[in-house]
């Protein structure tokens, strides 16, 4: 089992007391890959420990910074009110002409292509003429429609101005009965 990175560190700072750091010695002797790894934790320390920085070079640089907020930030005139500044906005002509392009675009497209049914609609109210009382029924008083209400030809019609191919057979030949009324005038 290969060592961590903590107990690495810890033998290389010299914090291990002596069981484990002879057995920390003999398993960097053997193990390629933990000696590597302790190799690269040296180096990074050595970098650390090169990266710091002495306390007069943290002074000299302490003192630039208060220098520059004092002049930059705490010796500021007073806060002046929003609405007592002067705007002054400074627009570039072909920013103005390529909004008044726009504009006459957009109106453009209005004059020349309308608006289309669906769009009006949505936006205007339909105007309905009043209804009478004489033009209201009641659902009870509607009779329900059948097929029985049509003729041959007109459901034959329906069918073919919906787009059906419809092709009509006869079973059966049978004579049509006689009214009554027409078989007494017959007889006389």
């Amino acid at each position: 089992m290969c060592l961590d990175d903590a107990l690495l560190n810890s033998y290389l700072d010299g914090e291990l007391q002596e069981p484990w750091k002879t057995q920390v010695e003999e398993h960097i002797a053997y193990c390629k890959g933990c000696r590597q790894r302790l190799e690269e934790l040296q180096a990074l320390d050595k970098r650390l420990k090169a990266a710091v920085e002495s306390d007069e070079e943290i002074a000299r640089r302490s003192a630039r910074v208060m220098t520059y907020f004092e002049k930059n930030r705490f010796n500021r005139q007073p806060h002046t009110n929003i609405f007592k500044r002067k705007v002054q906005v400074k627009l570039v002509p072909t920013l103005i002409a390529s909004a008044a392009a726009f504009v006459v675009i957009f109106i453009g497209s209005f004059v020349l292509f309308g608006t289309n049914n669906r769009q009006t609609s949505q936006i205007l109210p339909e105007v309905m003429m009043p209804i009478s009382s004489s033009q209201v029924q009641q659902v009870s008083e509607k009779q329900k429609t059948t097929l029985d209400d049509f003729s041959l030809e007109e459901i034959v019609q329906y069918l073919d101005s919906k787009g059906y191919a419809v092709q009509l057979q006869l079973k059966s030949i049978a004579p049509i009965p006689e009214k009554k009324n027409a078989t007494a005038d017959t007889q006389k």
